[in-house]
């Protein structure tokens, strides 16, 4: 048996919703819907890695060894240089145990594994929770390559070139962590890169965190429960309903 539930507070001021679920009924999807959006899928989660106008991924998901859409086995091009994706994955049994692990990766298959070895894998850009920074500068410049700039220059091979992450730049964000015992899937309603860092860390996700696709992408439902079922809510802090292609679903037996 399987449990999730959603909650939501306030930080810094704004407010975040938060779904907390067991690993197991957690997995990527392709949204199939006509709109294909999360609000409008019939699955409970949130969005999920970066894309180009729907024709290919530009950041990975693989569900049980396979691609979710066309481009999701390796990280695109930004501002057309190779880019590599802060990766959540959860591994297979035949990669040594059934466990999380997140890495900086061009390909799906950088860590060694191959994608039959993956039950599921997302990407974004690193919060390297697990690491220290006397600045905000620091940490942008761990994920940008040289610092975080405003433009596509510099964009620097085989970084992740976070450039859209420069310390003014707040705005809706979404991002998956997992705390020792449970997912924790949060969509801001504005936040920087940093204060997500930190948020996620708060939660308990000290060691794996990552964040997804975020402006107008960045979506949630979840599950409601009630004395006649279970009810559905909803979350897209811009209103915009985007096409989003890819999402982090939660599937649990139940919601509390």
């Amino acid at each position: 048996m399987t449990v999730a539930n959603h909650f939501t507070e306030t930080y810094n001021t704004k407010l975040v919703h938060v779904i907390k679920a067991d690993l197991d009924c957690v997995s990527v999807e392709k949204i199939t819907s006509t709109t294909k959006s999360v609000v409008n899928s019939n699955m409970f989660g949130v969005n999920g890695t970066f894309f180009a106008s729907g024709t290919s991924l530009l950041g990975i998901a693989i569900k049980n060894g396979l691609a979710v859409i066309s481009g999701g086995l390796q990280s695109g091009q930004t501002c057309g240089i190779s880019t590599k994706r802060g990766t959540m994955y959860h591994y297979s049994p035949s990669f040594g145990g059934s466990y999380l692990a997140t890495d900086v990766v061009k390909d799906h298959t950088d860590t060694g594994a191959s994608a039959s070895q993956m039950k599921w894998a997302i990407g974004g850009y690193s919060l390297y929770p697990y690491r220290t920074y006397t600045s905000e500068s620091q940490y942008l410049t761990d994920i940008n390559g040289s610092g975080a700039s405003i433009s596509c220059t510099p964009a620097i091979a085989n970084t992740e070139n976070a450039y859209r992450l420069e310390p003014s730049s707040s705005t809706h964000r979404t991002a998956i962590g997992w705390n020792g015992t449970k997912i924790v899937l949060a969509v801001f309603e504005d936040a920087t890169a940093y204060s997500v860092r930190q948020y996620m860390k708060n939660q308990g996700c000290n060691s794996l965190a990552i964040m997804l696709d975020g402006g107008g992408s960045s979506q949630m439902r979840y599950g409601i429960p009630t004395p006649g079922g279970l009810g559905t809510g909803t979350y897209d802090p811009k209103g915009e309903n985007r096409q989003v292609y890819s999402m982090v679903a939660v599937n649990p037996s139940s919601w509390i």
